[in-house]
Formats: structure tokens, C-alpha cells, sequence
């Protein structure tokens, strides 16, 4: 359905979000921040605590999985690129309805995976180990493409394409919510385990996605006000900045084959792919990282809910600053929270590093968070968002595929993670310098 199709229905439809008493853009931040939610079943988090199910229920080792795991998840790296361009053609509803879909079809695959095993293997004749691993990297690229992946992408996009003066504090009201969503996450789905058993959960995680929150994404999510015959933020109050090109979005809209032309656009990505691979890995391997210093698992796991509340106040505060300074300052910002994580990553055996590698980790959650979002219009404009942002996004979802094969790695060649700290340094430490050096006149284009 094109826009013009789509814009003349939604005028003979009851629902005219034109007809609203107040600036529907409020509303796409309230769905899109769900949409994020929603794609826990598809993210690290919501991935890991049924990791040990499928060890023990399916009988494939720690490392196969993490092999289905980084397999499926690079596999959907690839294809994360077109998704934008998708959205920047079809759309966020059209788009997130399809993820939402496919996300809820792919946890049904879960969900069944024994029984569709034993039939595969009945079947072909084939090594149980052999189907496991098949299944489990197709549904691993299932559930990280669409949830991860898509369903992100599009929500977030959403969001910064309803936004402008205000983008900013849009996106600190989203990072509260979904911040603190996804640090308690872990409690209900373990919950839901413990009363239905694995398989039913993600049966009733699947359901849940596909009645209630699909009707959600039909109802609600809209592409951006233009394509309704609405301004960004229309009808509020004009915002009065002394310093008025920090706050304005790129005036030349660039396509992503004009971004990759740049430096910066490059070193922009390496640097948030470095934190997912860096953060993904550690939580991932949390509980053997501390259990080096003799930390116990249920005290590693702990330091989550500090490290959210910090990401939670520094996402705030940065997507604040973000409507009023220069986006680089920010990555100043960024960057040296990940040399300090990496360093106390390093030397972890100290005990008042801990607290410093909560403070590090949770700055650079945040941080990233919202840079993920606010970048792009800054830097290249709102109309080839999708695009620009899911080539972004392939390169985020890679590094979190290879970061706890990496961290592993460390581990098994030299009996620590210290290493991977010492990686870490060195990466980021390359990244300041040319961050530095880049050329930012792009903001005020």
C-alpha cells in the first residue's frame, strides 16, 4: 500500500490520528518504546534465560550453542540493512507487523523444538546432534533478525522520525522505560518457566506477542507525521536555543551510499559495534568473568540492576544535552566510559574496580542507547533514516554475535578474560583518536 493509498484511508478511517487533541508523536513514544519491549524474546537478555533449558532439554553443549547462536545471529546481520530500507519505503506498521509475525512464528519454533526434532530426526535418518544444531541456529536467526533486529529498528526509528527539537528528551523518556524493562525482564520469564515449563513459556510469550501486541502495531504504529500531512511536533510550542544549528537535524538528506562515503559514518559504526560486542560478551559471560575473583554466581548477576539505574540517568541526561551541544562531545563522552570499562575488565581482581566498572558499563549503556537513535538525523537527515540506521544495525547485531566467541577465546588461550580487557583498550583507544580528528561540520549542513 503506498502512502497516498494509505493516508486517504486513514482519513475515512475513525481513527485519524490528525484528529487528535494533542500531538500523536507522544503516542508513537509510548509504541514504540512497547516495540522495543517486545523484541526482548529476540535480545541477549531474553535469550539467556532459557539457555541452560535448551542445554540440558535438547542435549547440545554450552559451546554448540554459542556456535547456533553466533551463526544465526551473523546470519541475520546481514539481512538487517534491507529491513531499513523496508521501513523507509513500506513504513513502521506495515514493517513491524511482519516482525511481530515472524518473531512470534520463530518462538513457536522454540517453543515445539523437541518434538520438531524427533520427527526431523526419525525422518532423515540424520545425527541428533546435527538437527539440533539446525534448528536451533534457524531459530536463533529467527527470533535475533526480528526481534533484535527489525521490531528494534523500527520502533526506535519510529520515534526519531516523530521527533526533532525535542528528540532528545523523547529519547530519554524512552530509555526509561525500556532501561528498567529490560533489567527486570529476567524475573517474569524465569517465572513463567518455573509455573509452565520452558516450552509452554515461550508458547505464552509467542501468544501474547501475536494477539495483543500485533493488534498494538496495526492500531497505532505510524511512519513519520509527514506522511499524514503533519509536521514534526506539530502544534508545540517552538523551543528558543541561543545555539540553534547544535539542535537542528541534517538539512541535506543523505542516502546511506553518500553516508558510506564519510570517515566519520565508518568510525561512528565500529564504535557502537565495539560496545555490542564488548557488552553482549560480558553478559554473556558474567558469571564466569566474577567467578575468577571468587564471586559467586547469584552476587555477579546482581550488578545488573546498579548498572541499569546508572544507564537509565545517563541516557537522560545525554539525549537532554543532545538537543542543545554537538553529538560529538557526546562521543567523547561514550568513548572514555568504554576505555575505563575495558581497563576494569582488566584488572577486575582489585575490589573498588567493581564499582568502577558498573559506573563505566552503565554510562556506556546509556550512552549508546540513545546514540543509536539520535545520530542519524543529526548527521544525515530523516528521510533515509531506515536505511542509514539498518546498515548501523547489521554492523551492532555482528558485534554481538562474535563477542562471547571472542571473550571465549580470551579465556581458553590464556585462562582469564584479562585479555579481552586489554583488546578492548587498545580498540577504544584507537576509536578517541579518530573521533577527535573527524570531521562533525556534517550537524550543521
Amino acid at each position: 500500500m503506498s502512502y497516498k493509498q494509505e493516508l486517504k484511508k486513514e482519513k475515512k478511517s475513525f481513527f485519524n490520528i490528525s484528529n487528535f487533541p494533542f500531538y500523536y508523536g507522544w503516542i508513537i513514544l509510548i509504541v514504540g518504546s512497547l516495540g522495543v519491549l517486545a523484541s526482548i524474546p529476540g535480545q541477549t537478555m531474553g535469550v539467556s534465560v532459557f539457555t541452560d533449558y535448551y542445554i540440558s532439554n535438547l542435549q547440545i553443549s554450552r559451546v554448540e550453542i554459542s556456535t547456533a547462536y553466533m551463526i544465526g545471529t551473523l546470519a541475520s546481520s546481514l539481512l538487517i540493512s534491507s529491513a531499513g530500507i523496508f521501513f523507509d519505503k513500506y513504513g513502521a506498521r506495515i514493517v513491524a507487523a511482519i516482525s511481530t509475525v515472524f518473531l512470534s512464528l520463530f518462538l513457536l519454533i522454540f517453543g515445539f523444538s523437541p518434538s520438531i526434532i524427533n520427527f526431523l530426526t526419525n525422518t532423515f535418518n540424520l545425527s541428533h546432534i546435527v538437527i539440533v544444531f539446525v534448528v536451533m541456529t534457524l531459530g536463533f536467526f529467527g527470533i535475533r533478525f526480528f526481534g533484535q533486529g527489525v521490531l528494534t529498528l523500527v520502533s526506535r526509528g519510529m520515534v526519531a522520525k516523530w521527533f526533532g527539537p525535542r528528540r532528545g528528551f523523547a529519547v530519554g523518556i524512552m530509555g526509561l522505560i525500556t532501561a528498567f524493562g529490560f533489567s527486570f525482564a529476567p524475573q517474569p520469564l524465569h517465572s513463567m518457566i518455573i509455573k509452565f515449563g520452558w516450552e509452554k513459556a515461550l508458547l505464552v510469550i509467542s501468544a501474547f506477542l501475536f494477539f495483543i501486541f500485533f493488534p498494538i502495531v496495526i492500531l497505532f504504529f505510524r511512519a513519520e507525521p509527514n506522511k499524514y500531512s503533519m509536521e514534526v511536533e506539530q502544534g508545540m510550542k517552538i523551543k528558543q536555543n541561543k545555539n540553534k544549528k547544535m539542535v537542528m537535524d541534517a538539512k541535506v538528506q543523505k542516502t546511506v551510499s553518500e553516508a558510506r562515503k564519510e570517515p566519520l559514518y565508518w568510525v561512528i559504526l565500529f564504535s557502537l559495534g565495539f560496545w555490542s560486542m564488548f557488552n553482549t560478551a560480558f553478559t554473556f559471560h558474567v558469571v564466569s568473568i566474577f567467578k575468577e575473583i571468587g564471586v559467586t554466581a547469584d552476587q555477579a548477576v546482581k550488578i545488573f540492576f546498579p548498572i541499569s539505574v546508572i544507564s537509565v540517568v545517563s541516557r537522560f541526561v545525554a539525549s537532554y544535552l543532545s538537543d542543545r551541544i554537538s553529538v560529538k562531545y557526546i562521543y567523547i563522552g561514550y568513548i572514555v566510559s568504554l576505555i575505563i570499562a575495558s581497563l576494569s575488565l582488566m584488572i577486575l581482581s582489585f575490589d573498588f574496580v567493581i564499582i568502577l566498572l558498573i559506573i563505566s558499563f552503565g554510562i556506556g549503556g546509556g550512552l549508546f542507547g540513545m546514540l543509536n537513535i539520535v545520530t542519524w538525523p543529526k548527521l544525515y537527515g530523516r528521510k533515509h533514516y531506515g536505511a542509514i540506521s539498518g546498515f548501523a544495525m547489521a554492523i551492532i547485531v555482528a558485534g554481538s554475535a562474535i563477542g562471547p566467541w571472542l571473550f571465549s577465546l580470551s579465556k581458553k588461550f590464556t585462562t582469564s578474560y584479562s585479555a579481552a580487557g586489554l583488546f578492548g583498550i587498545v580498540l577504544s583507544s584507537i576509536f578517541f583518536i579518530f573521533i577527535l580528528r573527524s570531521n562533525w561540520s556534517v550537524e550543521s549542513e
